[in-house]
């Protein structure tokens, strides 16, 4: 449908039907020193704009959607200004594509100008995926976006295909995981202007990798959060234990809530060259309309890709397998291309931490696991019917799911931020990594995991609010009650984000390290032969050793992954095996010649093999 504004400015705005709505959004250079401004604020009878150092002020023209659109002169990039509403108090930009100052301050006109060198870059297939998930701010001591390309070279020499960014979109304060978000449009200034991200992306495409950025829809955060001001964009009906919901379903506004959802996502793809994007909490994205928003939005994409000519990545983090998800939009489905399946964790942790729940499902010790790898999830929901446990008797196809062993929410949900090898062994750790890189799904790494990182993840926020801050602390503690909140730092201390600055390489755990490069590595060619694959695969367990075995068979190769997860590696001694062909890789190599054979195994080792048949 196209804009009904005034002919003055008809001409400059770009058809919503037709090309990327975020063209049609906020502050846009459209000459040297001439900026068109375009809010939605269609219960406001005056919007201004206000320039900052200029004492200037321009009434923009309200057009009959609701829309304030104004052409400004001598406004060029580097410009700061704020809205006013009727006369009311100063407010950022709602589609503000920098916050200089922060999520209270002015915003800033931002030149989109950017001298890509990233032309020749094709993306990465899904299959090829080896996801490193990383927060910008505590990925480098300085944590901004140049600093982190000093450490791509690292990620390229372990081997994983694509980085995954924590949140973007600006939140209070001088730290954040990112899940309170409130300026969607504008990266974090905490970790560099706009220009400097498109470095970064630019640097990582250079080095083979693509950038999946996480974004958040279903919520906003609570402080900062100036929305409301300006139009509906809420929800009366509908709610989240993190901020206020959008207003996807409401008849009069929801469809001018939608084009903001979907401007946004195609805003990070189109501006940034952003490879994919990794929707939260997607199950907790309420919409009782239809098409669902999540849906609305994935045609959407898929239209501006092929457009585009870009082969843009959809990942849900949906928890449990969602069987809706990964379906074309032609059939019924989402049309998603991955999802997030966390059965697969919870059900490793069951298993070397029995009795303890990281989750508010329940996971089963030995048998969640043996059934994740054999079918491949043990939860199951969609975006409107509840999770519950399911018995399935086919396996689904794993390829389209995420699976990790440790992730943001693994560590910092808890108290302590412990990562996996302090809870368990590093023994535990490599032995479970060896299950994660070899199944056909997606693997996916948290920072600092390929090397056995010793800093904690801690939750950690920079609210400014008092009662905010007890909130916080407060809501940690009634979401997880399972947990002891006695011991370490609270979120909202400094000192939760700076224990938590991921350390050097070389600082870490070179075993680890060489194991995960080997186990990749290994990953890439049993892919690259065939092999790894949802068709060729067989799982076993045997419950008396919890021994978990993936066997691959392809015409006359034979691959198998041998893993031994217990929660005591002193009380137990080494099982026999009977494997097919040469051993390939050996977690405790050093243990292994001294103590056991070939065909032995020892608690928490690991071990894979394969033959030709030739």
């Amino acid at each position: 449908m196209k804009r009904s504004l005034s002919s003055q400015f008809e001409s400059s705005l770009i058809d919503w039907a037709n090309a990327a709505p975020h063209q049609s959004l906020g502050a846009t250079l459209v000459g040297k020193n001439q900026t068109r401004f375009v809010v939605w604020a269609p219960e406001r009878d005056q919007v201004e704009v206000e320039l900052v150092g200029q004492d200037r002020k321009v009434k923009l023209q309200k057009n009959d959607d609701g829309y304030h659109v104004g052409l400004v002169e001598d406004c060029g990039p580097s410009e700061r200004y704020f809205y006013r509403c009727d006369g009311g108090p100063q407010r950022p930009d709602p589609v503000s594509r920098y916050q200089p100052l922060g999520v209270h301050g002015p915003s800033e006109v931002v030149d989109p100008a950017f001298d890509w060198t990233d032309s020749q870059w094709q993306s990465v297939e899904r299959d090829d995926l080896i996801i490193y998930e990383m927060h910008v701010g505590a990925f480098t001591p300085s944590g901004t976006f140049l600093s982190a390309i000093e450490r791509l070279d690292e990620l390229v020499e372990l081997g994983v295909t694509a980085i995954e960014l924590m949140p973007l979109a600006d939140a209070a304060g001088r730290w954040n995981w990112g899940y309170d978000g409130v300026n969607w449009f504008a990266p974090n200034h905490n970790y560099g202007t706009p220009a400097e991200l498109k470095q970064l992306v630019n640097a990582a495409h250079h080095k083979g990798l693509a950038v999946i950025v996480d974004v958040v829809y279903n919520h906003l955060g609570p402080e900062g959060n100036y929305l409301g001001e300006f139009a509906p964009y809420f929800s009366a009906k509908h709610g989240t234990p993190w901020g206020d919901a959008p207003n996807f379903d409401d008849p009069q506004w929801g469809s001018e809530v939608r084009r903001y959802v979907i401007a946004n996502a195609i805003y990070w793809l189109d501006e940034f060259h952003i490879d994919g994007l990794r929707v939260d909490a997607i199950h907790c994205t309420r919409d009782d309309s239809d098409p669902h928003i999540v849906a609305e939005m994935s045609d959407a994409v898929r239209r501006w890709s092929e457009a585009a000519n870009r082969n843009v990545l959809l990942i849900a983090e949906s928890n449990v397998h969602d069987p809706e998800m990964n379906r074309p939009l032609a059939e019924g489905g989402i049309g998603f291309d991955a999802q997030w399946c966390d059965d697969f964790l919870h059900s490793v942790f069951a298993v070397v931490r029995p009795g303890e729940q990281l989750s508010n499902r329940v996971y089963r010790s030995g048998t969640d696991l043996a059934q994740s790898l054999s079918k491949g999830f043990v939860f199951e929901g969609t975006m409107r019917k509840d999770r519950s446990r399911q018995t399935p008797e086919t396996r689904t196809d794993t390829h389209g799911l995420v699976y990790s062993i440790q992730n943001h929410d693994f560590i910092g949900n808890h108290p302590l931020a412990k990562r996996l090898d302090q809870l368990t062994s590093p023994a535990a750790q490599k032995s479970a990594a060896a299950l994660l890189c070899l199944t056909p799904a997606i693997p996916m790494l948290f920072m600092g995991e390929e090397f056995a990182s010793s800093r904690p993840f801690l939750f950690f926020v920079d609210f400014t609010d008092a009662e905010l801050q007890e909130a916080v602390v407060n809501g940690r503690r009634l979401e997880y009650p399972q947990h002891d909140w006695s011991e370490g730092l609270l979120p909202t201390e400094e000192a939760a984000f700076r224990s938590s600055k991921l350390e050097s390489r070389e600082d870490g755990n070179q075993s680890m390290w060489r194991w995960y490069q080997s186990l990749i590595q290994l990953r890439k060619q049993w892919r690259a032969a065939g092999l790894l694959s949802d068709a060729n695969i067989e799982t076993h367990y045997d419950s008396d050793s919890s021994l978990y075995q993936i066997c691959y068979v392809q015409g006359t190769q034979t691959a198998t992954v041998y893993s031994r997860l217990t929660t005591n590696e002193t009380d137990a001694g080494p099982i026999s095996i009977e494997p097919t062909g040469d051993l390939l890789l050996d977690s405790l190599p050093e243990t292994s010649v001294e103590h056991v054979g070939v065909n032995q195994l020892l608690p928490n080792q690991a071990k894979i093999f394969y033959s030709s048949g030739s």
